[in-house]
């Protein structure tokens, strides 16, 4: 049996609680740590409750003040170089990691001690980060044989780019974002784990139909052009019987709640966070909810057979007018997602994948 331990600073999307159950499904054991709690609510494993993360105002205040000279830090830029590379942009912001990792160290190696992290054989680096700044834990492990796994989202290697002391000693990088595959040398693509069987398929429709849209935060209506689909939902309003549901900003449970009800489903049209699709879409697919998203050219021909109703800017009301006035249409797109999510995106699916990325990188388990 292996032992296997996800870092990450929080629990964004409901995958660690799922890895961890694929794993242990194949007998092996799994923990995860994780810095601070998840705003959306998530499960935890063992959470640090760490200081001096993001989820404090004050931090996320600083940050903006430290990267007010240096703009490729911003959360709309895209760092250069491939892979591109972390460093300090600045004398403050590299004093604040030294005293960040100082300051939080005891409390770390509290919880290595507890939980024995510092016997595991392998170690997953959510976002490509240790728990310290200086990777000095991961390159400890790595010293003593442990091996290294790093799975990248988005903003992190996009606009933070690799930690050059975990990206010189990873076994594996991987990434759920097909973009990335252009910005690292050395990386696979993993699609997104989903527990499909908690999903109930949608049976009967409401009258008016709702078309729903989710969104993280206010902050993040431009990551996926949540101000244009706002506009194109208030004009067929008054056009046709439908109902606009914006969720934004709230705990995963009430989310849920809200997307059970709703009979179409806008993700993303503006290709900004990300291309294609996330778990938003593979929630209301797993429903046996229509779902349109912008499915650019690359997209189209990595995901051959996706189920998406691919809509730009432009295009997003005419589909929508499409989808309203056909019902048929409608149940056909709901059938064909149920099936395409149970076969890419299933807890199975997923870690037989992964198992097979191990073998070829030589992580004996």
């Amino acid at each position: 049996m292996a032992r296997i331990l996800y870092i990450s600073p929080e629990h964004v999307s409901g995958t660690l609680s799922l890895f961890q159950k694929g794993h242990r499904n194949r007998g092996n054991e799994c923990r995860y740590a994780t810095f601070y709690p998840s705003p959306s609510s998530f499960p935890e494993d063992v959470c640090l409750n760490l200081p001096f993360m993001p989820d404090a105002a004050w931090v996320k205040n600083l940050k903006k003040i430290l990267y007010r000279s240096a703009p490729e830090m911003r959360a709309e830029a895209d760092r250069p170089g491939y892979p591109p590379t972390w460093q300090t942009s600045t004398a403050a912001e590299a004093v604040f990691f030294f005293l960040r990792d100082f300051l939080i160290s005891g409390r770390i190696n509290r919880v290595i001690g507890e939980f024995e992290f510092d016997r595991f054989d392998l170690y997953h680096l959510d976002q490509g980060l240790d728990f310290f700044r200086n990777a000095r834990f991961i390159r400890r492990m790595k010293n003593r044989g442990g091996r290294i796994v790093c799975f990248y989202h988005g903003t992190d290697l996009r606009n933070r780019g690799v930690i050059p002391a975990v990206d010189e000693i990873s076994d594996l990088n991987l990434t759920s974002e097909l973009d990335l595959l252009d910005k690292h040398p050395n990386i696979k693509y993993l699609h997104l784990p989903l527990d499909v069987k908690r999903f109930d398929m949608k049976e009967v429709e409401n009258d008016p139909l709702i078309i729903g849209h989710a969104c993280r935060a206010q902050s993040a209506r431009h990551f996926k052009g949540t101000d244009h689909i706002i506009k194109v939902m208030n004009e067929l309003e008054r056009d046709f019987p439908v109902k606009f549901d914006l969720v934004e900003g709230l705990p995963n449970d009430e989310c849920m709640r809200r997307k059970e009800r709703w009979d179409i489903a806008v993700d993303q049209i503006a290709d900004r966070g990300g291309w294609g699709y996330g778990m938003n879409s593979l929630e209301t697919l797993a429903m046996g909810v229509p779902t349109c998203t912008r499915m650019n050219d690359k997209c189209d021909a990595f995901f051959t057979d996706h189920p998406f109703v691919n809509v730009d800017e432009n295009s997003l009301k005419d589909k929508l007018v499409e989808l309203i006035e056909n019902r048929d249409h409608r149940r056909q797109l709901g059938k064909e997602g149920r099936k395409w999510v149970e076969e890419n995106h299933s807890l199975d699916a997923v870690m037989d994948q992964l198992y097979r990325y191990y073998q070829d990188a030589g992580i004996k388990l």
